[in-house]
């Protein structure tokens, strides 16, 4: 490893979400489970861990604040909490996350903690990652996993470990390939998008909660043989899935808007290696039909993949500023006005369709990822769809934010998400 640490400014959209997190007390940080499939001890976990801390700089950052903030990534593994636990019955997974929303992680210290659950054996059975979303995102956790399972079945020692290189934000390295975002740093409907929360609730009394679904790769690889049938890809499906169940939710809503998430490394010049992490979400604002009480998926995802391609083609703006030009002074009034107490939410669902692991990250015998989610008590956003696969299985998980959503309307919306899925798989 170098001895210079490594370090540099954060980007307009790195800057916002520390922010954010900082004042919706743990709105936008990254929630993942992950089963493990093949014994594993705490001490060798432990190991792999720390090979992972040495080879990625942003696990080893923390944020210095001055006129802008600052990644420096000189963290000692020792001084990430890595708590362990014993685990008698079933993991509720639905219960741990709401458990860890309320963990707002100081950025200022580290920008992720660990959780080790230990079966009747002693062996590791589950981990939970707990980071700052603007730190990494959800595929990076699947590259981080798919370094950790090659480390194990290597015969690689801690000590030959090489940091990477600290990437560029990737707002910065958008910008320079050509794309351009928005004039705000974050987002705004302009339409009359109104979604009302259900009940209002400062961002000290919001629950994040997530619920999934898992179903055999097999289906999805149906719906994926059905989009091609009909010229649409996969995550425009997933769009049009998403902004068509929405109306299961019994609220007087308006809804204009879908936010993409999409993988925004191989839109930079030259593409970001796979093998690094970070930030490296981007997000589009797609327009929904007005008629979308009555439209039909294809119609209404042919819509959506023809801004999407809008674009990346860069005829359309990405949904957030991409300048580095900003005053951090911006940044911090905006976070304070997006996360305080509102009757609507600012900004539509967010979709995030993060991909195939065996393609983005190599298959991996130790690692299942089974539930990575954003915590929601930022309150952008009624929800977020995101769905991936891994080797085993197709993932869908859905976080809300309670009481600005209750149960029983995400239960609506899951359930006729994955019925208009389904019907789509059997047609």
């Amino acid at each position: 490893m170098s001895l210079e640490t490594p370090s540099r400014e954060l980007g307009p959209q790195e800057a916002l979400f520390i922010e954010m997190t900082r004042l919706s007390y743990g709105g936008l940080q990254f929630v993942s489970f992950i089963r493990v499939c093949k014994s594993l001890s705490v001490d060798t976990l432990r190991t792999g861990l720390e090979y992972l801390h040495k080879r990625h700089p942003l696990l080893r950052a923390r944020i210095q604040r001055g006129e802008k903030l600052r990644w420096i990534c000189d963290v000692d593994f020792n001084d990430i909490p890595l708590n362990i636990c014993q685990v008698d019955d079933t993991l509720n997974l639905e219960d741990e996350f709401r458990d860890h929303g309320i963990n707002c992680l100081d950025s200022e210290k580290y920008v992720y903690s660990i959780k080790l659950y230990l079966n009747k054996e002693g062996l590791v059975e589950w981990i939970s990652v707990i980071n700052i979303h603007a730190a990494f995102d959800g595929r990076s956790v699947m590259t981080i996993f798919s370094d950790l399972d090659k480390f194990l079945q290597s015969n690689e020692t801690l000590e030959q470990a090489k940091s990477l290189p600290l990437q560029e934000s990737i707002a910065s390295q958008l910008e320079s390939a050509g794309y351009f975002g928005e004039k705000g740093v974050e987002h705004k409907n302009t339409d009359d998008f109104i979604w009302p929360v259900e009940k209002q609730a400062a961002p000290s009394e919001r629950k994040s909660c997530a619920i999934s679904y898992v179903m055999p790769p097999e289906k999805t690889q149906k719906l994926v043989n059905w989009g091609k049938s009909n010229g649409i890809k996969i995550t425009a499906i997933y769009c049009a899935i998403t902004s068509i169940a929405a109306r299961a939710v019994p609220v007087d809503k308006k809804l204009t808007e879908v936010t993409l998430s999409m993988d925004a490394r191989g839109l930079c010049s030259p593409n970001i290696p796979l093998g690094h992490i970070g930030a490296f979400s981007e997000t589009a604002s797609l327009k929904l039909p007005p008629n979308i009480e009555s439209a039909n998926v294809v119609d209404v995802a042919k819509m959506l993949q023809n801004q999407i391609i809008s674009v990346l083609l860069k005829q359309r703006p990405m949904s957030k500023n991409l300048s580095s030009d900003y005053k951090m002074s911006d940044i911090t009034h905006m976070a304070t006005e997006i996360t305080a107490q509102h009757k609507s939410f600012p900004a539509g669902i967010i979709v995030s369709n993060g991909g195939s692991i065996p393609f983005l990250a190599d298959e991996m015998e130790y690692f299942e990822i089974q539930m990575p989610m954003i915590t929601l008590t930022n309150g952008i956003n009624p929800l977020m769809a995101a769905t991936f696969t891994t080797y085993r299985n197709s993932v869908f998980v859905f976080g809300y934010c309670e009481p600005l959503i209750s149960r029983h309307s995400i239960d609506l919306f899951v359930n006729e998400y994955m019925r208009i899925l389904n019907g789509l798989i059997s047609e």
